[in-house]
C-alpha cells in the first residue's frame, strides 16, 4: 500500500513538473509562437491582433517607513486576441511593458 501511495505521488509531481516547464504556443499559418517570443516575431508570424486591449497602472514601492507610494512610472499591460481559424479556440497574448509573458486559449 504505501509503496502504491508513493509511486502514484511521484507520477503527479512529475506531471506537474512538465506542465511548469512547458511553453504554450500558439500556431500562426505554419509558424508556431511560444511566450519567448519578442513583439517583432509575433508581428511578423501572426501579424495584427483581431483584438488589442491596453491598460497602463501607476508602479508603487514601499516606502523606509513602510507605506506604499507611487514610483511615477507606468507599466503597461497589453491583451492581443488572435482568431487563427474558423472553429479553433481564440488565443490571447498577454504583454506587459513590450514582452510576451503568457499564451493561453481563451475559452
Amino acid at each position: 500500500m504505501h509503496g502504491k501511495v508513493v509511486g502514484t505521488f511521484v507520477m503527479i509531481a512529475a506531471f506537474a513538473g512538465s506542465a511548469a516547464v512547458h511553453a504554450d504556443t500558439m500556431r500562426c499559418g505554419n509558424k508556431i509562437v511560444n511566450e519567448t517570443a519578442t513583439l517583432d516575431e509575433l508581428l511578423a508570424k501572426c501579424g495584427q491582433p483581431q483584438d488589442r486591449q491596453v491598460t497602463k497602472e501607476d508602479v508603487y514601492a514601499i516606502n523606509p517607513n513602510g507605506a506604499r507610494v507611487k514610483t511615477g512610472g507606468q507599466t503597461v499591460k497589453e491583451r492581443w486576441v488572435y482568431r487563427p481559424t474558423p472553429g479553433a479556440l481564440p488565443m490571447a497574448v498577454q504583454i506587459v511593458d513590450g514582452r510576451v509573458v503568457s499564451i493561453a486559449r481563451v475559452e
